[in-house]
């Protein structure tokens, strides 16, 4: 368990946090390229790690990300006249380029130009990989853009699904750093019977289902840390060993088969409540078969909300008929039966009334290795 103060630095991102300007020190999803598909089109609002910002892609065709409000009256841009350079605010025509600066107050006489002294917030971006990425931070401390194999794939070998998540982003990692949860929470089928997952990418699934107590190992890597699950095989001369590599702020690689497509996880913290995950599908080697990827993680989303339909309201649409049949959650879709459990525990879990037991080793790591880095931030 944690401390309702350690529970408290983990989890609130806003700007000033500990978590939140650790996280500010990394290139982060902002938003999927289709939310802003043209130049000149309309602006898209996207609330991140607490701010209330605004995207878009200018009438030139230049990216921006600013603050949604204009530093006039706090009009939100979002409403604005996107033109060659930047937003044009619709109450009283100020213009904001996209690094934030005033261009133009066009009410105040020609003579006076305190608004060409003004600014709002703007943050870098970069396009690639179908994400808009920007980087919150102190400009003089941005690292370099990460070079994540999928980022140059072609459209038919890359999968970036974003879905609205109801809780504090940590529910959503630390249900990554559990590798028990699916020999229980994912058990749709007998152990041997994995033929709904193969088009997937999942062959091995069976291996993962054969052993519900696996082995945990964890280490710390220069880039934050990997685990692993060790589990027995149907070869009593080897052991099945599935390996997470994490790599900060928030990036998952899930481990799968060789000859199997791969899934890099991402999240985006929306504020403290709230955040949306990005699910990358990927093959370098050959194309996707997309419909049953769709299938089987029930995570098709559209914009501008990215939800599903199902809530803790409805417990996430639960068949209980289902249950008493084959299928042990009574959820359909991996990623809707993750977020059953994860937006079941509230907004921000409190950690302080948990009881850990050894299949939570990589969650124990991992909240230790985050706590001590942001020690060292401070």
């Amino acid at each position: 368990m944690l401390t309702a103060k350690k529970n408290k630095t983990l989890t609130e991102v806003g700007k000033g946090t500990p978590m939140g300007e650790f996280m500010r020190r990394y290139w982060i999803p902002a938003a999927k390229s289709e939310e802003i598909p043209t130049s000149g089109g309309a602006p898209a609002r996207v609330k991140l790690l607490g701010e209330q910002l605004v995207l878009f892609r200018s009438g030139d065709g230049e990216l921006g990300l600013i603050d949604e409000f204009c530093p006039h009256r706090r009009a939100s841009l979002a409403y604005g006249r996107n033109e060659p350079g930047g937003l044009r605010c619709l109450y009283h025509g100020w213009k904001v380029a996209c690094d934030g600066r005033v261009l133009e107050s066009p009410p105040e006489p020609p003579a006076r130009t305190f608004g060409k002294k003004l600014s709002v917030a703007s943050y870098p971006v970069r396009e690639a990989g179908g994400l808009i990425w920007t980087y919150m931070g102190p400009r003089e401390l941005a690292p370099p853009f990460p070079k994540f194999p999928w980022l140059d794939l072609p459209p038919d070998r890359l999968l970036v699904v974003k879905m609205y998540q109801a809780t504090n982003y940590l529910q959503g990692v630390e249900g990554d750093l559990d590798p028990a949860h699916p020999n229980y929470l994912h058990r749709d089928f007998e152990p041997d019977d994995n033929r709904s997952w193969v088009g997937a990418g999942w062959q091995s699934i069976g291996d993962i289902m054969s052993d519900g107590s696996p082995e945990i190992a964890c280490e710390e890597t220069p880039y934050l840390m990997r685990h692993a699950a060790i589990r027995k095989s149907a070869d009593p001369d080897s052991k099945y060993v599935r390996i997470f590599e994490w790599v900060a702020p928030f990036y998952c690689y899930i481990a799968t088969g060789a000859h199997e497509s791969q899934l890099f996880k991402a999240w985006h913290p929306i504020d403290d409540e709230s955040c949306f995950t990005f699910y990358i599908h990927f093959d370098p080697d050959r194309p996707l078969d997309i419909e049953a990827i769709y299938a089987n993680w029930g995570h098709r989303t559209s914009p501008p909300d990215y939800k599903t339909v199902h809530t803790v309201a409805n417990m996430h649409l639960q068949d209980r008929k289902l249950m008493q049949r084959d299928n042990f959650s009574g959820v359909i879709g991996a990623s809707i039966q993750d977020r059953a459990m994860q937006e079941g525990m509230g907004p921000i879990c409190d950690r302080t009334k948990e009881h850990l037991g050894t299949s939570d080793k990589a969650v124990i790591f991992y909240r230790r290795l985050l706590l001590k880095k942001l020690e060292d931030l401070a």
